[in-house]
């Protein structure tokens, strides 16, 4: 479903960031003064996926780090399949929470230490061979998280075998296994660091109503619109593809060592995106108040006099639809099914205009990122 109105807009979007959306009624884009209970809503995603989300993501990354130590005390095939289930169980979970970048996050920068791709190989064998790294330098950022691991655990050679030879006979299989284990703790370090922060930072976030810049409205609208349209529909897709360059780039898929997984990812993450517009629990069992609540309360409609709520989860829908019936792996239907995955990356964009100016503009806030893409 396109509209008219918002078709015209995503072509000006780069440099329209807070305007209001085009024909819509102008007394109600902005007006933030509606019946509606903010702090209930901020309360729902606060207890029901925030800190639950961080919790479980806790736990994965306990598992992981558990099954990586066991791995590298005794590497065996057992114990290295053991430890991959564990770092898909985590990834996956992971596509859940890093739409969850302000508040505590914003300043760990999870997702610097957790999911920067693709894997700087070059790094990493490098700090494996000198001993001497620091995970905190931002120059290594690409050289540990979740690809890191996926290099480590999947893509060191085509057998399972010749793997756990890297990590018992080589020369540097000393150093290989200190630094899988050092990955994994610095992951659920950092992940635990911001879920024992939420504990004092709950009130905070709901108290903190107002639709100023610092305000956990503006806050977590900017983190959420952001990891949208960077990290799911560029990310996940528009660079692979090549979108934005003309030529598809499949090295630069998520989970690039582990082909199979790179579809599961983008659905778990466009589910997840999905959930949280419409304030759905972290686990799934409920639906509290959340941005589709909100945008209903304000009222804004598009050219058809259809709610903007609507018009945004339906293309939503559309959208994870769409995904599903790409072609996986996505490292070969970049190339394959070329023309079916512009198509897709197509009908994500038609969300960006809708979440980057129109939800936004109707809540009253402004965009406070830059979009550096190139789209």
């Amino acid at each position: 479903m396109r509209k008219k109105a918002l078709l015209a807009m995503a072509a000006a979007v780069a440099v329209i960031l807070s305007v209001a959306g085009c024909n819509k009624d102008k007394d109600k884009d902005n007006d933030t003064s509606v019946d509606f209970d903010r702090a209930a809503m901020l309360t729902n995603y606060a207890d029901n996926y925030v800190i639950p989300a961080y919790a479980d993501m806790a736990g994965k990354l306990t598992t992981l780090r558990t099954k990586i130590d066991e791995f590298a005390a005794a590497p065996d095939t057992t114990k290295l399949i053991a430890a991959r289930t564990a770092w898909k169980e985590a990834y996956l979970t992971w596509q859940g929470v890093e739409v969850l970048e302000f508040g505590p996050e914003a300043s760990i920068s999870l997702r610097d230490f957790l999911n920067i791709y693709p894997v700087s190989v070059t790094k990493v064998n490098t700090n494996i061979t000198s001993g001497s790294y620091d995970l905190e330098q931002f120059g290594n950022k690409d050289a540990q998280g979740f690809p890191a691991l996926d290099y480590l655990l999947n893509g060191l050679a085509t057998t399972n075998s010749a793997i756990v030879a890297l990590y018992t006979t080589d020369a540097k299989a000393t150093g290989r296994k200190q630094y899988l284990q050092t990955v994994a703790a610095k992951m659920l370090a950092k992940i635990t660091a911001v879920k024992d922060a939420w504990g004092g930072y709950r009130g905070t976030f709901i108290a903190a109503t107002s639709t100023s810049v610092t305000g956990s409205i503006s806050l977590m609208t900017n983190a959420y619109v952001l990891y949208y349209e960077r990290y799911v529909r560029s990310g996940k897709i528009g660079l692979p593809v090549g979108a934005m360059t003309g030529t598809a780039a499949p090295e630069l898929t998520e989970a690039y060592y582990t082909p199979t997984l790179s579809k599961d990812l983008a659905i778990a993450a466009m589910n997840s995106v999905a959930a949280f517009y419409e304030g759905i629990y972290y686990n799934g069992s409920n639906n509290g108040m959340g941005f589709k609540d909100y945008l209903a309360a304000i009222g804004t409609k598009d050219d058809n006099g259809t709610p903007m709520a609507n018009v945004i989860a339906t293309e939503m829908e559309e959208v994870r639809t769409a995904l599903t019936t790409i072609p996986a792996p996505i490292t070969t239907a970049v190339t394959t099914n070329r023309a079916e995955v512009l198509k897709l990356y197509d009908q994500m964009q038609q969300v960006v205009p809708l979440l980057k100016v129109d939800m936004v503009s109707a809540f009253g806030i402004s965009i406070t990122y830059t979009d550096n893409d190139g789209d």
